[in-house]
């Protein structure tokens, strides 16, 4: 139809829907850390993800992954895009691109997005 666009077309990168948990903090202050938040989408170029507070947008993010491919976690950081609350004062859904990925959360992630992909789950 016209008028319509297909969302994927403007995406530089795939995203897989898969709700892994994670912990993340503000670069700014670490030593204020916040678990168990879930991930709602997942690419090579970034992450949207539910936190518990707003994150202005170019706040730079730290977060902690736990995925099925480690026993630890995988270090991924980034540059908040947007925050929008979902929950008044509760839930934001906020989304980040990636900055300067570490070789070993690159490759998991890539490792992730392979699994994912062409499954009817994701």
């Amino acid at each position: 139809m016209v008028g319509e666009w297909n969302k994927v077309d403007r995406r530089k990168f795939l995203r897989i829907k898969k709700h892994f948990i994670l912990s993340y903090y503000d670069k700014d202050n670490p030593q204020k850390r916040f678990d168990a938040s879930q991930l709602k989408n997942l690419g090579m170029g970034g992450v949207c993800f539910l936190t518990s507070q707003y994150f202005k947008p170019g706040s730079f993010i730290s977060m902690d992954m736990k995925t099925p491919y480690l026993t630890g976690t995988v270090h991924i950081e980034g540059k908040v895009l947007g925050c929008i609350e979902r929950l008044p004062g509760i839930v934001y859904e906020t989304r980040l691109v990636f900055d300067q990925l570490a070789p070993q959360a690159e490759f998991v992630l890539q490792k992730i997005i392979d699994y994912y992909k062409d499954r009817k789950d994701s």
